[in-house]
């Protein structure tokens, strides 16, 4: 998990995959073709609390849902929502059903540019994926 304190991706940033992708991932440091990403974007509420003053957790507020899909074949290379060994997409509350993204080079793929060298990845805030 992530946690942004301020700004449009202000929240907590859980991601979520499968557990073959976790075992291949801890085996060969590569996400396997077909692994799904899932980021969900929960807005936050902050309290005083017996732990500290000014303390955050998220609530049941959902902002976005970015999905990763790993593609090492470049299936869908026509597809402006494919690429660089992904498929992107980003999904709204209330419109779920329909990718808001229509571009992953212009909707995507700058958020990601630190992590080109880890395959896109900001793996360093998932201490489990790393972890045995």
């Amino acid at each position: 998990s992530w946690f942004v304190p301020d700004g449009g991706a202000s929240g907590f940033h859980d991601v979520y995959t499968e557990k073959e992708t976790v075992d291949v991932f801890r085996k060969t440091g590569q996400f396997p073709d077909g692994a799904t990403l899932v980021k969900e974007l929960r807005a936050s509420t902050t309290a005083d609390y017996s732990t500290g003053s000014g303390v955050s957790h998220a609530n049941q507020n959902v902002k976005q849902w970015f999905v990763m899909i790993k593609d090492t074949e470049n299936r869908f290379s026509s597809n402006n929502l494919w690429g660089d060994g992904w498929g992107w997409a980003l999904f709204k509350p209330g419109s779920s059903k329909n990718n808001a993204a229509t571009d992953y080079k212009k909707d995507c793929l700058g958020c990601h540019v630190p992590a080109k060298e880890k395959d896109w990845v900001y793996t360093e805030a998932y201490p489990t994926l790393i972890s045995k």
